[in-house]
């Protein structure tokens, strides 16, 4: 049976959705998720912010709606970059690369997506955050696994049991690779937040360099665990 083409009600629905997450991204990505206001999107578009909450019930909902963008753009990046590579290990690198890149590219937007509620999907469009973040997570598992299996880590059972229902029983992902990804893509996230943050600033430290270095551990503890070579 053929797709019903949208009315034209519909497609006028879908533009002005369009519009108005443009200007509210617009808005994240010169002064951050506090400055997204529906006032301002509404004059900006020439029209009342009563007529705009047809669209969405408030500044919540928007903002949700704009992690789930935010979440599959950051995944675009990192299968682009992933799929650069030819050896595996190099895969895994750019991935962990392209994810700093994206986040000092983009901060506002990281922000929104990994250091609110918004993006975290606590409060808001659950069903729809929680898999355009799990795709990201999903490219690094996937570099990870394609470089070989680490040794399995002695992990407590509940750990293992919580692993395996959450990621490994729907993709067939061994428990090592989540744990061994798990771990990383943590460390690295954490380095990139407390970059963005300024926080190393007081230490003197080159940033990238240490990220670098962080890499590269990354990378050897992944060649002896699996016994992969670049």
């Amino acid at each position: 049976m053929a797709e019903q083409e949208p009315t034209r009600r519909e497609r006028y629905r879908r533009q002005t959705v369009a519009e108005i997450k443009a200007a509210a991204m617009t808005q994240l990505c010169e002064g951050g998720d506090e400055t997204v206001s529906l006032n301002a999107i509404a004059r900006s578009m020439a029209m009342s912010t009563p007529a705009l909450y047809r669209y969405f019930a408030g500044r919540d909902e928007l903002l949700a709606d704009l992690a789930v963008d935010v979440h599959l753009a950051l995944a675009g990046a990192l299968e682009a970059a992933a799929g650069r590579e030819a050896s595996s290990v190099s895969r895994v690198e750019a991935v962990a690369n392209a994810y700093r890149d994206w986040a000092l590219a983009q901060p506002h937007a990281y922000h929104l997506a990994y250091e609110t509620t918004y993006g975290a999907a606590r409060e808001h469009a659950a069903d729809r955050i929680v898999p355009a973040a799990q795709r990201c997570m999903n490219v690094f598992l996937g570099v990870v696994a394609e470089a070989g299996e680490p040794v399995a880590a002695a992990l407590p059972a509940a750990l293992d049991k919580q692993l395996r229902r959450r990621h490994g029983d729907q993709h067939r992902i061994p428990a090592a690779v989540l744990h061994f990804g798990l771990v990383w893509w943590s460390r690295l996230h954490g380095l990139i937040s407390l970059e963005l943050g300024q926080h190393l600033a007081a230490t003197g430290v080159d940033t990238a360099l240490l990220y670098r270095t962080e890499i590269d551990a990354m990378l050897d503890a992944l060649r002896h665990r699996c016994g992969a070579t670049a």
